[in-house]
């Protein structure tokens, strides 16, 4: 084993674990779901609709054929790349539906995700790869479907789990769940910081070190679920919808949607019901 890379490769995902600083000069996709996580340093990657910058213990997960390209890493990169026949057979266990899991194109950061990300990485640094290794990743790859798709936004979410971040920062789940239970309010930054008894400056420093974006930010893609729901249930206009989840006006809302999936709400009702 190189000590500054760890690669294996089991039936349902491939682990890599890597300091190499290689750049990608053309664009690649890949029939996986493939979670990037930053455990250190910052790492910059391009999709066609955006290009992300992942600091510490960020995250995000491509769906299988996004095309992406790689920039830099600052120092170390872990990737996990999920079988799609395997990480959506964990899905419909968990929430049965008839459709591929999609996750948004957006970066996370979730408690639960980076502790076992954490945990895996030390184990494979300290130990030695043998046989026991491959039962032992087999077990917490099947963990780390769990957790991604109760735990990230996507398609499939039905709400978000934010209980997860009440033992880490109780002021900022309360504000999460004020915001959640008042999603149609047109939040302040002062409102949100109100509810944490913060001043907006440590609020929004605080939140976006605890849950990987801004206030504003998350508030929209809690905005983005709530729809997603009602896309899938109701058979209310994508107009009605928009105004009834908080966005100011439908042409925001499918801005935002379309960013984040890479269709319309409207392409995305139609694929559903195909």
């Amino acid at each position: 084993m190189d000590n500054n890379k760890v690669l294996i490769e089991r039936p349902t995902g491939v682990l890599l674990s890597t300091n190499e600083k290689k750049n990608e000069s053309n664009w690649r996709y890949d029939n996986c779901y493939k979670l990037i996580f930053s455990i250190n340093g910052s790492m910059d990657y391009q999709m066609k609709r955006n290009e992300f910058t992942l600091s510490k213990e960020q995250f995000m997960v491509l769906n299988p054929h996004d095309e992406h390209k790689q920039l830099t890493v600052e120092n170390q990169k872990f990737l996990i790349e999920l079988d799609p026949m395997f990480l959506n057979d964990v899905a419909n266990s968990i929430h049965s539906h008839n459709y591929d899991i999609q996750f948004a194109n957006t970066l996370q950061k979730n408690p639960q995700v980076s502790q076992w990300v954490l945990f895996v990485n030390e184990y494979l640094q300290n130990g030695t790869i043998d046989h026991s290794v491959d039962l032992f990743l087999d077990h917490s790859l099947t963990q780390l479907a769990i957790l991604l798709v109760k735990n990230t936004v996507g398609i499939h979410t039905q709400a978000w789990n934010v209980n997860s971040f009440k033992t880490i920062s109780p002021l900022i789940y309360k504000t999460m769940k004020a915001m959640m239970e008042n999603y149609q309010h047109p939040w302040t930054l002062d409102e949100m910081a109100s509810v944490s008894h913060l001043s907006k400056y440590q609020f929004a420093h605080l939140f976006k070190e605890i849950t990987g974006m801004s206030p504003y930010s998350w508030l929209q893609l809690s905005r983005i679920i709530r729809s997603q729901e009602e896309i899938k249930k109701t058979n209310k206009t994508i107009v009605e919808i928009a105004l009834e989840c908080g966005f100011s006006t439908v042409s925001v809302y499918n801005q935002l949607f379309k960013r984040l999936y890479g269709v319309s709400p409207g392409a995305f009702r139609k694929n559903l019901k195909k």
